[in-house]
């Protein structure tokens, strides 16, 4: 396993700073400067249309035959703004400023699904059950409600009626005591892919690609690092959707969605 023993990035090697890292629980992962530049190049890739927004308000995109947008907004460490919003008739989904590259990719592929092949054939319930798969304690149905909470207690999710709206609603949120959290919340009547692929992503043991300098020292003691590893296998024993492929074109290595692999979701087709 790789170390730095607490060194401020500056303090590292530059050759060991650009080594290629394998992160987990990917969750937890921090976001990169390529984040949103990806995302948006995904949506640009399937045609939606950029709208001309002032920059602080980030990249409003619109798919052409649809009601869908999705707002994209550059990371930057400052930035209080969301990574990402997207809305369609009767839903919105909103993913914070520090959501780990990999969920923001999956759920911008998600977008472009749903919005190319409407509900097509996406099974949340399925991907709930790959959540309790993973060491989720309760990741089941209870009274119309979910409270799952992550093996290493650093993240939950809650999915159920809205407690003041009573509208489908789901609530995730990561964080350690050592890093800013991330929160992700789908309301309303949201793709059945969107709501898939989050959970899927959420329960992958697929872990994120990093280099070393990017991952801050305080965030060590939560994470397994490990040196990077071949992802051919992974790619081989995964089928990524047309959409997931496309978010991969033109994305770098390590800020595009690794497979989800025989966890997600879609293996208990």
């Amino acid at each position: 396993m790789l170390h730095r023993a607490g060194q401020p990035d500056s303090d590292l090697p530059a050759r060991l700073a650009d080594t290629l890292v394998d992160v987990r629980p990917a969750y937890l992962a921090p976001p990169t400067l390529r984040s949103t530049a990806s995302a948006a190049r995904t949506l640009r890739a399937a045609r939606w249309r950029p709208l001309e927004a002032p920059a602080d308000l980030g990249r409003e995109f619109h798919h052409p035959r649809s009601r869908i947008v999705a707002v994209v907004t550059d990371y930057s460490n400052e930035r209080s703004q969301d990574a990402l919003i997207a809305s369609g008739p009767g839903w919105q989904a909103q993913f914070s400023a520090r959501v780990p590259d990999e969920i923001l990719a999956h759920a911008v592929a998600a977008l472009v699904d749903h919005a190319e092949n409407g509900p097509a054939d996406a099974d949340p319930e399925a991907a709930l059950a790959g959540l309790a798969e993973a060491g989720w304690s309760g990741a089941h149905r209870r009274e119309g409600a979910v409270e799952a909470i992550a093996p290493d207690s650093l993240a939950e999710l809650r999915w159920g009626p809205d407690e003041d709206t009573r509208e489908p609603s789901m609530r995730i949120i990561a964080a350690s005591p050592h890093s800013n959290p991330w929160y992700a919340e789908l309301r309303g009547a949201v793709p059945a892919q969107l709501t898939e692929a989050v959970l899927a992503a959420m329960a992958s043991p697929a872990p994120a690609r990093r280099r070393l300098r990017e991952v801050p020292a305080g965030l060590l003691q939560d994470l397994d690092i490990t040196p990077a590893q071949p992802r051919a296998a992974a790619a081989t024993a995964a089928r990524p959707s047309p959409a997931a492929r496309a978010a991969a074109l033109g994305a770098p290595i390590i800020s595009s969605p690794a497979p989800l692999g025989s966890d997600s979701a879609r293996r208990a087709r």
